[in-house]
């Protein structure tokens, strides 16, 4: 157990500030996912990953995990869905429960080749004092023709 807190508190410190985005290898199909999944993710965190498939190709994405800290507008902990100037959607909340803004089985799909998920985490995850420990998300992309 101290060895796994540890290295909960390693993690929080590494990736507290912004980083540079993630660049996913251009490939037909692949997933994505918060680095540290399926254990809890840490506070005061950004990331963006972009997701390229080749051109003449869009991206179609579906989560198939989603627990995030839920709020109102999901101002605190999110996922921002992008791609080519146009925002898809801001989601917070868990797969299949009322609170926040889950994505659910919803498929988005791009214009062009490229996606952007950016996943936004405060400072804190707590309610009513107390401590939750909220794990992230896991999608499947894949590069679907532009018919």
């Amino acid at each position: 157990m101290a060895i796994s807190w540890l290295l909960y508190l390693l993690a929080s410190t590494l990736f507290h500030r912004p980083r540079d985005p993630i660049l996913i290898p251009q490939k037909l199909f692949g997933e994505v996912t918060f680095p540290l999944f399926p254990k809890p993710y840490p506070n005061s965190f950004e990331t963006t990953t972009v997701i390229t498939v080749p051109t003449g190709y869009r991206v179609k994405l579906i989560f198939q995990h989603f627990d995030l800290e839920p709020s109102e507008g999901c101002f605190y902990d999110y996922v921002k869905i992008s791609a080519h100037t146009k925002n898809l959607g801001r989601f917070c909340g868990q797969l299949g429960s009322p609170l926040g803004n889950p994505p659910g089985k919803k498929e988005f799909l791009s214009q062009g080749n490229k996606m952007l998920l950016t996943f936004h985490i405060d400072f804190s995850n707590e309610e009513n004092g107390t401590i939750m420990f909220y794990k992230g998300f896991l999608a499947y992309y894949q590069a679907v023709g532009l018919w």
